[in-house]
């Protein structure tokens, strides 16, 4: 008779710390978390950790594994802090952008998560600069950037709306914004609004 095995916090946090070293793949996690489902012997008693083994056993119904959410999900078995909504579904940014149009005195103008906005340098600097333009073809309008601000023609990269959700989530609560509209935040909580006609003539 197998002796019951308790599985604990510090199991899953190493499961994860093996996935962000290369040392286990995405398949390893699933097959993991298949058997800790489907073996009677294994137990726990942490909603956390049962949250988490029934989201690694089944992504078509909850979030992807990828080194993003491997992250999080580690930074919640250490906190008990879920961000994976923030990361993952835009629409639970809509109520925040309501709340800076709000705020701001602007109409809640939002966009297509699947159209393109324009990406100068490295999004994980600080502080973050963003404006919004009249939208032309296959684009919001919205151009965000770090660091110094470049004229040149490739100084800004198109990406889909969608995929900085997983890159600085805490950017879609302004792109409800009108055109016209300015930010400038940081990650210590710094954050300035503010309108600038002359971006609807550009």
């Amino acid at each position: 008779m197998n002796q019951e095995i308790k599985i604990s916090r510090s199991d899953l946090i190493n499961k994860c710390e093996q996935f962000l070293g290369g040392k286990i793949q995405k398949s390893d996690l699933e097959n993991y978390a298949w058997k800790l489902i489907s073996e009677d012997f294994f137990d726990w008693d942490d909603e956390v950790i049962s949250d988490i083994i029934f989201q690694w056993d089944n992504q078509t119904i909850n979030f992807p594994i990828n080194e993003t959410n491997i992250r999080l999900w580690k930074h919640q078995l250490e906190t008990d802090e879920n961000l994976l909504e923030d990361y993952n579904l835009w629409n639970v940014h809509i109520d925040r952008q309501k709340a800076i149009c709000e705020k701001y005195d602007s109409k809640w103008n939002p966009i297509d998560k699947k159209l393109k906005i324009g990406i100068g340098s490295d999004l994980n600097a600080d502080p973050i600069h963003g404006l919004r333009h009249p939208k032309e073809k296959g684009t919001t309008g919205w151009y965000i950037w770090t660091g110094e601000y470049s004229e040149s023609d490739d100084f800004f990269q198109p990406m889909c709306a969608e995929h900085l959700l997983q890159i600085r989530p805490e950017l879609i609560k302004y792109f409800g914004l009108e055109v016209g509209y300015r930010f400038l935040i940081d990650k210590n909580g710094y954050e300035d609004v503010w309108y600038d006609e002359k971006l609807k003539n550009v």
